[in-house]
């Protein structure tokens, strides 16, 4: 059990390694996947990644927020385990309503003492929060140091990525409708990053080949972290990474964030 007894806790949006999950006992908290013939999935623990996209081939897929179930017995078993305060990184607020809704809950949990943090990103982007929330308890920093501390730390993670159709996205509602079909009319590849918390074009390419060559200027040399995230072909992503002389984490995006791209993307996410 951690010696200073706070729990780290994060949704299933922050797309970490199994491995590192485990070995430093963050607690997940999992998005639902709901399918159009009514089956609903716990994102990462019922469902992966492949199997949304293979999903998506002859289904409409939904994401919705975590149950109360699933929130109220994370903080459950971080009580069991010993822990007497947690806290919780989310999927940026502007992207969803996860972080309202676990933070409803939390107030009115009287076990622990809880406090969420809006990440104000996804994925690996915010699972290096977690990593540096993780690093800051073994460290032994106090409770609310260690809340400053990730919330600092929120203007130095980036995510940028391109998607191979847009079609996914549209449905989502996260962008407008008559962007994403004139891009894929002439088949622009926009360049997605995350700003201000919520989803932006940053750049616009002719094809997925050009705008894999801009993908490759937006890793900073001083970042020291840095991660590719992929949906469905691992070589493309093997091959990007080729790019970069230096170790770089490659992982299949998670279900959640699969299911709102699609096949076909190819992302670059870091910290500084």
């Amino acid at each position: 059990m951690n010696e200073s007894k706070i729990s780290i806790i994060a949704d299933t949006g922050c797309d970490m390694d199994e491995k590192f999950v485990y070995d430093h006992n963050v607690k997940l908290i999992p998005f639902r996947i709901i399918s159009d013939d009514g089956r609903e999935y716990r994102d990462r623990f019922e469902i992966s990644a492949p199997d949304v996209i293979k999903l998506l081939e002859n289904h409409d897929l939904r994401t919705s927020l975590p149950s109360i179930q699933d929130i109220t017995s994370t903080f459950d078993e971080a009580k069991a385990e010993g822990y007497d305060s947690a806290i919780v990184i989310t999927i940026s607020s502007k992207l969803s309503g996860t972080y309202s809704a676990i933070s409803m809950i939390a107030k009115d949990y009287k076990d622990l003492k809880i406090t969420v943090v809006d990440s104000l990103t996804l994925s690996m982007a915010e699972g290096f929060l977690v990593e540096d929330a993780c690093e800051m308890v073994r460290s032994g920093m106090n409770f609310d140091d260690i809340v400053k501390g990730i919330e600092s730390k929120r203007e130095s993670v980036k995510a940028h990525f391109v998607l191979d159709t847009l079609k996914h996205l549209k449905k989502s509602g996260r962008m407008p409708e008559a962007a994403l079909n004139l891009s894929e009319l002439l088949n622009l590849k926009p360049i997605f990053t995350i700003k201000d918390g919520r989803i932006s074009v940053e750049s616009i390419s002719w094809g997925k080949k050009h705008a894999i060559k801009v993908l490759e200027k937006k890793l900073d040399p001083n970042a020291t972290k840095c991660a590719i995230a992929y949906t469905g072909s691992k070589d493309e992503a093997e091959l990007f990474a080729t790019r970069f002389n230096r170790d770089i984490m490659i992982y299949y995006l998670g279900p959640a964030l699969s299911l709102h791209g699609g096949k076909g993307i190819i992302g670059i996410l870091y910290s500084k």
